[in-house]
């Protein structure tokens, strides 16, 4: 539930900026508590997360970017790459050189 509202903003994010990916993550997060505590509508909501992450796909991938979405995937991988970095210093992994 939470990986598909993350995957989902991830995605929203990416391709139509912040807002849009805050959107996308809540109103996903949002759908999947209804599914857990309506679990008659449960396949219904999850065959619509599902067309909506081809949906953001297809569209997104036809567009060019916003900055502040060209502004956050930067830093975003700045900080995984500090993440990386800091995890294989902290688990003894060898230096390159």
């Amino acid at each position: 539930m939470l990986l598909a509202a993350v995957v989902l903003g991830a995605l929203a994010l990416y391709y139509f900026g912040i807002r849009a990916g805050l959107w996308a993550a809540g109103a996903t997060f949002g759908l999947c508590l209804i599914a857990m505590f309506a679990p008659g509508w449960a396949t219904a909501i999850y065959a619509f997360v599902a067309a909506a992450a081809v949906a953001l796909y297809w569209i997104g991938s036809r567009r060019q970017r916003p900055p502040d979405a060209v502004i956050a995937v930067r830093l975003i991988r700045g900080a995984l790459k500090r993440a990386w970095l800091t995890a294989r210093t902290l688990l003894g992994g060898k230096d390159e050189k």
